[in-house]
C-alpha cells in the first residue's frame, strides 16, 4: 500500500487541525488586546475557558481535554510504530500526575486533595488512579504501578526511593525513562520523527546539564548521569565534554552547529530554554508543511497545538497578574535576543 492510500485520511485530518494553528502575529495580536481578557481567535473561542471568572487551574483542566480529543481523532487513522509514538507523547500528562501522587504521598498530603490535581485524562489513563491515591506510602504506590505499563519507571524509581528519598533524584529518574522511551520510538517510525523528536532531547539534556551543574551545583559525575540516554545533535561524547566545563557560557560557545549560532549571547538558562523551544517549533512546522501523507506531521500538529495553548494560557495568566505586553511576550516566546528572531536551524 502506497503512503498516499495509507495516510490519506490521517493527511487530510492533519491539514483540516493545522488550520487552527496561530501565528506569532495572531499571539502578538492578542497580547496587545487591550485590557480584560483575550478574545482568542478561531479555533480557540470558547476552547479553553477564557472567561474573567475562570481560575488558572481550571484553564489548564480545559486544555488537557482539547488536546487529548484531537489526538484521539488522529490515532484512530495510524497504527503499528506510528500509533505507538503517538500514544506514548501522550504518556507525558500521565507522567505529570504519577509525580504529583510521589510528591503528595512523600509529604503526607490528603487524596482529595491530590485528586485535584491531577489532570483528567479520560481514557488516555494507563493506571489505577483510585487505588494509587488510596495507597498508604510511596513504597505501596511504586508497588502497584509494577503493574502497569510503567512497570520498568517504577522499579527504577523504588530502587532510588530505597537508597535515598530524595524528590529531585526520582523526578529525574522518571523523566529521564520518559523520554528515552520518546526517542526509542521516534527511531522506529523514521528519520523525521527522529528530527522532531531530537530536537526534544537536545534542548532537554542541555537545559538539564546546565541546571544540575550551574544551579544546583552537581559533580560532572552525577549531572552526566541524571542526563536522557538517547541524544541527536548534541550526542553523548559532546555532551560528556561540556559537562566537564565550569560556567554556562564556555558551555555555551563549545556547543556544535546549529546550536553555537542559536544560543549566542543567551544570559541564562530560562533564555536557553526558550530558544530551543522555538527551534523545536520551528522543525515542527517544517515537518508540518512538508511533504504530505507523512504519519509524522500528526505528533507536528500535536507539538504545535500544544504551544498555541499554553501561550493562551500565559497571556491570560499575564493579564491578570497585571504583566506588561514586553513580559508577557518573554512567556509565549516571541521575545527577539540581540534585536532579532531567534533563526531557526535546519
Amino acid at each position: 500500500m502506497s503512503a498516499a492510500s495509507r495516510y490519506a485520511y490521517l493527511d487530510t485530518r492533519v491539514s483540516l487541525f493545522a488550520g487552527r494553528l496561530l501565528t506569532d502575529q495572531d499571539i502578538e495580536r492578542l497580547i496587545q488586546d487591550g485590557a480584560g481578557e483575550p478574545t482568542p481567535p478561531p479555533g480557540l473561542d470558547n476552547e479553553i475557558g477564557l472567561d474573567s471568572e475562570a481560575d488558572l487551574a481550571g484553564i489548564d483542566h480545559a486544555m488537557m481535554p482539547q488536546l487529548l480529543n484531537e489526538l484521539s481523532v488522529l490515532l484512530r487513522s495510524v497504527s503499528g510504530n506510528e500509533r505507538d509514538l503517538l500514544r506514548y507523547w501522550a504518556n507525558r500528562f500521565e507522567i505529570a500526575n504519577l509525580k504529583t501522587l510521589i510528591r503528595g504521598k512523600m509529604v503526607g498530603r490528603k487524596a482529595q486533595v491530590l485528586r485535584s490535581e491531577l489532570a483528567d485524562l479520560g481514557p488516555f489513563s494507563r493506571v489505577p488512579v483510585d487505588a494509587l491515591l488510596l495507597s498508604s506510602d510511596v513504597a505501596e504506590l511504586l508497588r502497584q504501578l509494577e503493574q502497569t505499563v510503567y512497570a520498568d519507571i517504577a522499579r527504577d524509581v523504588r530502587r532510588s526511593f530505597d537508597q535515598q528519598q530524595d524528590l529531585f533524584t526520582i523526578d529525574a529518574s522518571i523523566d529521564r525513562h520518559y523520554f528515552n522511551g520518546l526517542a526509542r520510538r521516534a527511531r522506529a517510525v523514521g528519520q523525521d520523527a527522529r528530527t522532531l523528536v531530537g530536537s526534544v532531547l537536545d534542548r532537554v539534556n542541555l537545559v538539564w546539564l546546565l541546571r544540575y551543574r550551574f544551579t544546583y551545583n552537581l559533580p560532572p559525575a552525577q549531572a552526566y548521569y541524571l542526563l536522557i540516554p538517547a541524544s541527536h545533535r548534541i550526542d553523548r561524547e559532546r555532551l560528556l565534554q561540556l559537562n566537564q566545563l565550569e560556567g554556562m557560557a564556555p558551555v555555551l560557545e563549545a556547543l556544535p552547529p546549529p546550536f553555537d549560532d542559536l544560543l549566542r549571547g543567551a544570559r541564562s538558562t530560562s533564555e536557553v530554554t526558550r530558544r530551543l523551544e522555538r527551534h523545536t517549533w520551528g522543525v515542527a512546522e517544517r515537518i508540518l508543511l512538508g511533504r504530505r501523507f507523512n504519519p509524522t506531521r500528526a505528533l507536528a500538529y500535536m507539538v504545535l497545538r500544544e504551544r498555541d495553548l499554553r501561550r493562551v494560557r500565559a497571556i491570560v495568566r499575564g493579564r491578570r497578574l497585571g504583566m506588561d505586553p514586553a513580559t508577557i511576550r518573554v512567556a509565549t516566546g516571541l521575545d527577539c535576543y540581540d534585536g532579532r528572531p531567534v533563526q531557526e536551524a535546519a
